[in-house]
């Protein structure tokens, strides 16, 4: 019988180097592919991808099934994975959903809030789903909820897990495993590089026969990590809770996220507050709007990392403008968010093909 790599889901091989699942030798304990082992453990970027015309084609089957769907997004870059194209896919489905990493918020976030912002954004790309909810892969937190959710909707079906890549699908799966079963150690692959999963992984599990089924993630070609080498990302993507950084900004002052963005306020009011929910590794600065422009010429890549100076050869930089009245939420894909209280102009200066995104505010 064929094994599969628990990391992509391809079938090991030691016969072509050049394709999904290669082992160098095939032992009885292998579990991972040489392209995952290297990925996971070394940050190396894989050789062997998927299209993403190919990863669209898996979601096309999936959503297809007679199945329960429980999309996954990420509480922390909420926006760039609640997918336009899984919503189209997922609206006439049965499909619960969860935002993963919310122990990256901070203790004192009033969840029940988050959740109700979750659900006005989703009333709002009318997508209607069975039950919205939260969990941490990383802590447990609010696994048994969702095992309870899944239980309930599941009406005798498989369950698929979906979303874009990097939303922590695989460790969802793993975190419900471990707390449902005698199983200690993860019986699926993960790393911070998007793209893992190559092919859907199926796990039996319900007494019925039916199973829990891991799914490719569609990459999300606006995602800032594209844009950057693995060894940046630990700098940008955040493994424990946040802790905000307030500045209060008079008129003509400018804030440096390193050089991933800059965002410079014009108000006529005495002040306004800015929030920044972003790693801790990430190196922020305030400064005058009328000194931008001469420290990104003598520190960006320097001391506004990331991105790195290598980097920075592939990298351009776009513009855009917001209006800001009361609260409001200023989202950067992939890395984090900006919290503004107040009236005032805000241009922001972001790397060009990652988007921007402006909502209320979460913690409204």
């Amino acid at each position: 019988m064929s094994r599969i790599c628990k990391g992509c889901g391809a079938i090991l091989q030691t016969q072509d180097k050049e394709k999904a699942g290669f082992v160098p030798v095939l032992t009885e304990d292998m579990k991972i592919c040489k392209r995952c082992f290297r990925m996971m453990h070394y940050n190396e970027l894989p050789k062997i991808v998927a299209s993403r015309q190919e990863y669209e084609e898996v979601i096309n089957e999936v959503v297809k099934k007679k199945a329960l769907m429980v999309f996954i997004v990420d509480i922390f870059s909420f926006k760039s994975t609640f997918h336009p194209l899984m919503i189209e896919r997922l609206r006439k489905k049965d499909v619960i959903v969860v935002a993963n990493k919310v122990d990256l918020l901070p203790k004192s976030s009033n969840l029940s809030k988050v959740v109700e912002w979750m659900n006005r954004e989703c009333q709002r790309k009318e997508l209607y789903p069975l039950a919205i909810g939260i969990a941490s892969a990383k802590n447990g937190a609010y696994i048994d909820e969702l095992v309870a959710t899944i239980d309930l909707a599941r009406k005798e079906r498989d369950v698929y897990f979906v979303g874009v890549a990097n939303v922590g699908k695989s460790s969802i799966m793993n975190a419900l495993l471990k707390r449902t079963t005698s199983l200690t150690e993860d019986v699926i692959a993960t790393s911070l590089i998007p793209g893992t999963t190559l092919k859907a992984i199926r796990i039996p599990y319900f007494e019925d026969n039916c199973a829990l089924i891991d799914t490719p993630g569609l990459i999300n070609d606006k995602d800032t990590l594209n844009q950057l080498f693995p060894d940046s990302y630990k700098a940008i993507v955040p493994n424990k809770e946040i802790k905000p950084v307030t500045y209060q900004i008079t008129d003509q002052n400018s804030i440096f996220l390193g050089g991933l963005a800059f965002l410079s306020f014009s108000t006529s009011k005495p002040s306004v507050s800015a929030t920044v929910y972003a790693s801790s590794l990430l190196y922020l600065h305030r400064t005058k709007t009328a000194r931008l422009e001469e420290l990104l010429k003598n520190q960006l890549g320097v001391l506004l990392t990331p991105p790195s100076l290598e980097e920075l050869k592939n990298i351009e930089y776009e513009t855009t403008t917001f209006q800001i009245h009361g609260k409001k939420n200023i989202w950067f894909s992939g890395f984090g968010f900006v919290q503004i209280i107040g009236d005032t102009k805000v241009v922001v200066k972001y790397i060009k093909n990652t988007e921007v995104y402006i909502t209320d505010a979460i913690f409204g």
